[in-house]
């Protein structure tokens, strides 16, 4: 007791106390971090930094293997409302069934019917153990791809990347948005964005009194801390799970079961039936049973054979999966993905690449006397340094047209970097320095070219030229950003640039495959019409029909199906993602959310079925049923074609054994009749 509450009070002191003192107690700086010989040595004294999430009761050995035995039929998540009472009848009424037929076999002395269900017990599990190992087999190279926590930590003065579990209390980590934070941690160094023109919800800032703990998400800004709780070590108090999105059951999968479980019921009433009425019947002269009452045992072989089925079609759908390399979390991936009827594509990042590339011959200058050169250098600096650990795709295209980067800061004292978003992770930056050449104090400005216009008091003619030029590079595939400069209060519109965001080479094939199987594409971007008609006329067969967000709620305000004949959405808000997916389930489609960005995680959790590319965020991921671990979209289409044939063969199964097992029985207790 003394030494947990001396841990308490140690950990206490470390969340509370001044940072300089942290730092110092945890024996680490943060200019260099630990060096490799001290955080080999915090690891064997700490221990892996894995946080065990649930502490089971084992019980004894033969409770473990009942357990075990139990869940290989997967009736543990069938119904979650009830997991105490229904469960257990399920399980329960299945081997009462297999229970009851050995014992029935073995009155009747017909060795031939018992090694006949022995062999169908035996062969069940030996096939649902090695499709279980084959699954996990398969799956736990994509899972360590997908899932598997990764932190950017700083030893010995250099950042690396490392696996979470290998961190140790007094390593310094970087974070930004989108990382899930992988241990609790003290925050040394945090650039916040300015949210106030985005979403509401966005301006949870991710440090609560300096303190962040294991399993929050950064929802905004990037910045440094410092490790104070590992694994083990860290309070139960602070612990937050990571979002449980897979313990909902899927329809094809809870009819399945019922199915069973009726087909079960149905073959032990009957078998229990044949018992009394064989009694009943023959009370003066019992010879024997009658021969059906040792073939009506025999018949629960077939709907005991469908959770079997269940269980190994899924774990070959999933395995199949794995070949394509997809990481799927929960089977339930499969049954979501075969009723898809529409699926949502983010556009930034998933179906383009999210690699901009500036052209430098396109730059249309505004500024008198300022060259092309001068205005990217000006672009420059109101970018991030090169420096930095993270750096916007956006800034480091605009870093790689100068010769060297370090022209960006040449000569110049920065004052304050700001950010601030004007639409979904496309932000607009704002640099205050002091000019070493003449001393003066400047600002450069760069984003959307509309509102960059208005910080600098453009006159309607200049702001009618902007449109005009913006509507021209559109139509050539440009979109485009602005730069604005400041000197002495003197705000100047500098020069408009544009840049091309290639689509993925596969990106229009895997949209015409999707279409061939009769699903609809929707695309949804917060990019501007114009830009999205564009794109959308560059995927296969996938129309041009693009509505602004404003238009489609107003639609939808009037009761009018939106989804219908529409390719794409645009000009979104990172929250308007989320309702449009709300309402196209509210119009009875089962949707599926493509997504990239980590804005894109609230229409992956309302979609029936989220998807996560290659390069998503970690929060993105974590949220998604089903995670690509390759550079490609193609296996999206591919997955749903085996996910439509897995279903379809459930079904079908589902159907023989259902009729099968009601002739069957009324077939015999017809014979039954008839042998009375």
């Amino acid at each position: 007791m003394d030494m947990a509450s001396s841990d308490d009070m140690a950990m206490a002191d470390l969340e509370t106390g001044e940072e300089e003192e942290v730092l110092r107690r945890l024996g680490t700086a943060e200019e260099a971090g630990l060096t490799d010989n001290e955080a080999a040595r915090r690891l064997r004294l700490h221990g892996p930094n894995v946080v065990v999430l649930s502490h089971h009761h084992e019980g004894s050995m033969l409770q473990r293997f009942l357990m075990a035995l139990f869940s290989l039929w997967g009736w543990d998540h069938v119904f979650p409302k009830y997991n105490n009472m229904v469960r257990i009848i399920l399980n329960s009424m299945s081997w009462v069934t297999v229970l009851t037929t050995i014992a029935i076999t073995s009155a009747g002395q017909r060795p031939c019917e018992l090694a006949i269900v022995i062999f169908i017990v035996a062969t069940s599990l030996i096939a649902c153990f090695i499709a279980k190992l084959v699954l996990e087999y398969a799956k736990a190279p994509l899972e360590a791809k997908a899932h598997s926590p990764r932190a950017k930590v700083l030893r010995d003065g250099r950042w690396r990347d490392v696996h979470a579990a290998n961190l140790v209390p007094g390593d310094i980590i970087f974070l930004k948005v989108g990382d899930i934070v992988p241990a609790n941690a003290r925050v040394l160094r945090f650039q916040k964005i300015d949210t106030m023109t985005c979403w509401a919800k966005r301006s949870v800032d991710c440090a609560h009194d300096f303190l962040i703990y294991y399993a929050w998400t950064v929802s905004c800004g990037q910045g440094t801390a410092v490790v104070i709780a590992t694994g083990r070590g860290i309070p139960r108090s602070t612990l937050r799970l990571y979002p449980q999105r897979y313990a909902r059951p899927g329809q094809l999968k809870e009819g399945v079961m019922l199915a069973a479980c009726f087909c079960a019921s149905l073959v032990l009433v009957g078998t229990i039936a044949e018992i009394v009425l064989s009694f009943l019947l023959q009370k003066q002269n019992c010879t024997g049973m009658p021969l059906n009452a040792h073939f009506m045992p025999l018949i629960g072989g077939i709907p005991m054979a469908m959770p079997v089925f269940l269980y190994l079609a899924l774990a070959w759908g999933s395995v199949r999966l794995c070949f394509l390399g997809i990481a799927s979390r929960g089977t339930v991936a499969l049954e979501d993905l075969a009723s898809v009827d529409v699926i949502l594509f983010n556009m930034t990042g998933t179906l383009t690449c999210n690699q901009p590339c500036f052209v430098r011959d396109k730059i249309e200058m505004f500024a008198d006397g300022v060259s092309k050169d001068h205005a990217i250098i000006l672009a420059a600096r109101a970018s991030r340094s090169q420096h930095e650990l993270y750096i916007e795709p956006i800034d480091a295209a605009i870093l790689r047209l100068l010769d060297d980067p370090e022209q960006a800061r040449f000569g110049v004292q920065v004052l304050e970097h700001h950010a601030c978003f004007f639409v979904a992770l496309k932000l607009m930056f704002q640099t205050t320095y002091i000019d070493e050449g003449n001393g003066s104090k400047c600002c450069v400005f760069k984003g959307d070219p509309t509102k960059v216009a208005h910080q600098c008091g453009c006159s309607k003619e200049v702001k009618e030229k902007i449109s005009t030029l913006m509507d021209e590079l559109t139509l050539d595939g440009y979109q485009a950003i602005a730069v604005g400069h400041q000197v002495d209060s003197c705000w100047e519109f500098i020069a408009l640039m544009p840049y091309t965001d290639d689509l993925r080479s596969d990106s229009a094939d895997v949209v015409d495959s999707l279409i061939d199987l009769g699903l609809d594409i929707r695309v949804l971007t917060e990019s501007p019409l114009s830009t999205t008609k564009q794109v959308c006329g560059k995927l296969g067969k996938l129309g041009t029909n693009v509505v602004p967000a404003h238009s489609v709620f107003e639609l939808a305000r009037n009761n009018i199906e939106v989804h219908s004949n529409i390719n794409g959405i645009s000009d979104l808000f990172p929250e308007d993602k989320s309702d449009v997916v709300r309402r196209l389930r509210n119009f009875g489609c089962h949707c599926a959310m493509v997504g990239y960005e980590f804005l894109d995680h609230d229409a992956i959790g309302e979609s029936h079925i989220g998807i996560s590319v290659a390069d998503a965020t970690d929060y993105t991921k974590s949220e998604s049923d089903l995670v690509l671990t390759q550079h490609a979209l193609m296996p999206v289409s591919s997955a749903v074609q085996i996910s439509r044939k897995i279903c379809q063969m459930m079904r079908s199964f589902t159907i023989f054994t259902v009729s099968s097992t009601v002739h069957l029985v009324r077939h015999l207790q017809c014979y039954s009749k008839g042998w009375n």
